[in-house]
């Protein structure tokens, strides 16, 4: 096997980028519909989970650059859904969704749930499953 083989067939890199732009595709053409991207809808989920976090504690939760955080989030803030309001200390800046924002990502849920379930009868039942315990272990590991 030459290098270039070997490159196509074990490159974990371009694997994982392979199946990330299919994985994408899907809950993009499902999001759409409510004017979401899927990584703005991983924000603003992130955004609950995290509890009015800032753009720091947001970066280190979703494993992107500030730059990339403060990219996504414009759109959302200057379409009220995200509000980014102040703490004790005023140079501190907090994300929390709107009341637009709370129901834009109900009905955004839903979307994903289609997206979700649609990539599940894909790959099947037990790859879903293999798949989430895998990705879950390599995320602990490389985390």
């Amino acid at each position: 096997m030459n290098c270039y083989e070997e490159v196509a067939q074990n490159c974990m890199f371009a694997k994982l980028r392979q199946v990330s732009r299919y994985v994408t595709n899907i809950y993009a053409k499902e999001l759409k519909s409510v004017g979401l991207t899927p990584v703005q809808y991983s924000m603003m989920t992130a955004i609950k989970i995290l509890e009015n976090a800032n753009i720091n504690a947001l970066s280190d939760g979703l494993n992107m650059d500030r730059t990339t955080i403060n990219r996504n989030l414009k759109p959302l803030i200057r379409e009220d859904i995200v509000y980014m309001g102040e703490k004790e200390d005023k140079r501190v800046k907090t994300a929390s969704l709107s009341i637009k924002g709370e129901e834009i990502y109900a009905r955004a849920y839903k979307k994903w749930k289609i997206a979700q379930d649609e990539l599940e009868n894909r790959i099947g039942k037990d790859s879903w499953n293999t798949m989430n315990n895998v990705l879950d272990d390599v995320i602990g590991k490389i985390h």
